[in-house]
């Protein structure tokens, strides 16, 4: 009976291992991997930024400066994404006349 057990146990052990190869590695594919960076934020600079000017608040004091014509486009970009996140425009739902009860 314990040889049994044993070949159950071993059983078990291969079907769940047969899930995922060895060689596929132990975290999930397609996640990307998110960093956390614990003292990002220590003096308080809430202010959101673009990517590109990585987190230089002079180099955006700058553009900001700068005629519209002369800005880059990413930052030009920036402003408008940003502005449309801000106040996103909304439809009201319709009521669907499939859901209709009779």
């Amino acid at each position: 009976m314990s040889a049994f057990k044993v070949l159950v146990v071993l059983t078990v052990i291969a079907v769940v291992n047969a899930q995922r190869p060895f060689y596929a590695g132990l975290s999930p594919i397609g996640i990307p991997a998110v960093e956390q960076d614990l003292l990002a934020n220590r003096f308080g600079e809430d202010e959101p930024l673009p990517i590109e000017a990585k987190g230089d608040r002079n180099l955006i004091n700058r553009l900001e400066k700068m005629p519209v014509d002369n800005q880059p486009f990413w930052y030009l970009n920036w402003k408008k994404y940003d502005e449309l996140r801000r106040n996103p425009q909304t439809y009201p739902v319709r009521q669907s006349p499939f859901a209709e009860s009779k």
